[in-house]
């Protein structure tokens, strides 16, 4: 009996049920919606839902990031773009800081990008409080956390000493570019094409995925909990159950931010002051100098996608 017992734990190991547990956090930028301008009402209001609803079929637990640009002006809400929010908020996701107007952090000074923090905390304020929420996550946009040591070490004791937690990612991508590109595509009602671009899209993303895991293998010796970055656009709202169960199916299990942030691979230095914005395993990578070859091999964006979205280079 203990000799079977001993064969049935080796092959459970071997066969990789004993393994450790992907995880991915979800993170969704440029809330409420991306080019909303092209788009009317009741199209925001049903491409949001359909994002939405795919996140919960998943169990996803998503921090959306807002830029409320496009929801506060002047002092006045507009009610379509605050709506959205709401869908966000009544289905039970946070939300976080991403700035009011998504300023470059590489092109303005330190006392400009902190006023754009603070305004959108205060824009944002009156809506978290009508879901006793509060916003704990800062994303950089561009994710440009400063082009020298002064300005990043100024921007991280700021965001440390407002309670913010700077939110990373670890799977990059070029996600940006296929739903520009989609934009484009619905505006032609070719339907034929815009599917293709979706199908391309979810194909890239698995590349860029096995990508990233090798990177991780490769600073950490393991697979660490991943953050993915990707924005709040038709391109998603029409391919969101395919991309999670393309995660799903290459063994992931959805996790919150905060729990991903509890892998230790994110107390990691970084002392990357270069003007690029890039994911922090390739953060990471410079700062422990690794050098050219290490970067090597990363998927790029098919050239009819950039084409489509009028984009010459990733």
């Amino acid at each position: 009996m203990l000799k079977f017992i001993l064969a049935l734990f080796i092959f459970l190991f071997s066969s990789g049920l004993f393994a450790q547990q992907k995880k991915i956090a979800i993170t969704i930028d440029d809330l409420p919606f991306v080019r909303s301008g092209i788009f009317s009402s009741e199209t925001l209001v049903q491409k949001t839902d359909s994002l939405l609803t795919a996140l919960s079929r998943y169990h996803a637990p998503v921090t959306g990031f807002v830029n409320m640009t496009e929801v506060y002006n002047e002092g006045e809400f507009d009610s379509v773009q605050i709506n959205l929010l709401r869908q966000w908020l009544g289905k039970g996701f946070d939300l976080g800081n991403h700035t009011f107007s998504h300023p470059d952090y590489n092109n303005v000074s330190f006392s400009t990008f902190a006023a754009e923090i603070e305004k959108n905390e205060q824009a944002m304020q009156p809506l978290l409080n009508e879901y006793n929420k509060t916003m704990p996550y800062f994303r950089h946009p561009f994710l440009h956390r400063g082009d020298s040591q002064a300005k990043a070490d100024s921007l991280a004791q700021y965001l440390r000493s407002r309670k913010y937690t700077e939110a990373p990612v670890t799977i990059d991508n070029a996600e940006w570019i296929f739903a520009a590109a989609y934009d484009s595509v619905l505006k032609t009602n070719d339907q034929k094409l815009a599917l293709l671009i979706g199908n391309e899209y979810i194909s890239y993303m698995q590349k860029k995925l096995i990508f990233y895991e090798g990177q991780s293998v490769k600073l950490f010796g393991r697979n660490i909990s991943h953050i993915l970055l990707i924005h709040a656009n038709s391109l998603n709202a029409a391919n969101m159950d395919h991309l999670l169960s393309m995660f799903a199916g290459n063994g992931y299990a959805f996790v919150s931010l905060a729990e991903a942030l509890t892998d230790k691979a994110y107390n990691s230095e970084d002392k990357y002051y270069r003007r690029g914005g890039i994911s922090w395993l390739d953060r990471w990578a410079f700062t422990r100098g690794e050098g050219r070859d290490f970067f090597k091999g990363e998927p790029v964006c098919p050239a009819f996608v950039m084409k489509l979205a009028k984009v010459d280079s990733e």
